[in-house]
């Protein structure tokens, strides 16, 4: 029954998220690892094992190290107390680093773990979100595009809906007809004409699928 009402709910956040610019599995992935910085410095900063994972990385990849930074100005109550300890953990590799030897630092980052899991468990609730027509029907009129890179992965997936390639050149094919429509309102001889949510909104998506 847990089970149950945690997909529903998840599903419930992707029909939000078709209203947003941008890939519903990237939005849902990105808040997830957000939520495991949060935790881990919130509680979870002195357990053993996650100082290990740490440790092991060793540190962050640099992608993650920056959603860290951006997590921790934007939550200054979880001070800095915590990041301190974990990079305090390094001090053999710093030392090795500069002595030379091979040291590949966030090679092995923990929250590349995270947001792998999250990537792959978002990318099954979206094939199950456009299993049902009236939702995939949804997501064909919205805003909202799967992004390349995830695109890729739902179509080499055997139980992802038929219709969803498809979809997806209708898609973008809309947003470049948007695109070439604000560009043409644009010039004088028809800037009296209105420019529509999604033709101003064209270049965002275009970038938001492409990265």
């Amino acid at each position: 029954m847990k089970k149950s009402v945690e997909s529903g709910y998840l599903l419930g956040k992707i029909d939000e998220l078709l209203d947003r610019v941008g890939c519903p599995i990237c939005e849902l992935t990105f808040e997830s690892v957000d939520d495991n910085i949060d935790t881990l410095f919130y509680e979870n900063v002195n357990d053993p094992s996650e100082r290990e994972k740490f440790s092991a990385g060793p540190g962050f990849c640099p992608k993650h190290l920056k959603m860290v930074e951006e997590h921790l100005k934007m939550h200054p109550e979880l001070g800095i107390l915590g990041v301190s300890v974990l990079y305090g953990t390094l001090d053999d590799d710093l030392k090795r680093a500069l002595n030379d030897e091979s040291v590949n630092f966030g090679v092995r980052c923990q929250l590349c773990d995270d947001e792998a899991d999250a990537e792959k468990r978002y990318s099954d609730l979206f094939i199950q979100y456009i299993s049902n027509e009236d939702r995939i029907k949804k997501y064909e009129n919205s805003i909202s595009t799967v992004c390349l890179k995830h695109t890729r992965d739902l179509l080499k997936n055997s139980n992802v809906n038929s219709n969803f390639k498809g979809i997806q050149e209708i898609k973008i094919e809309r947003t470049l007809n948007s695109l070439k429509e604000f560009i043409r309102k644009n010039d004088y001889r028809y800037s009296k004409e209105p420019v529509t949510i999604m033709e101003g909104e064209a270049w965002k998506v275009i970038s938001k699928f492409l990265y």
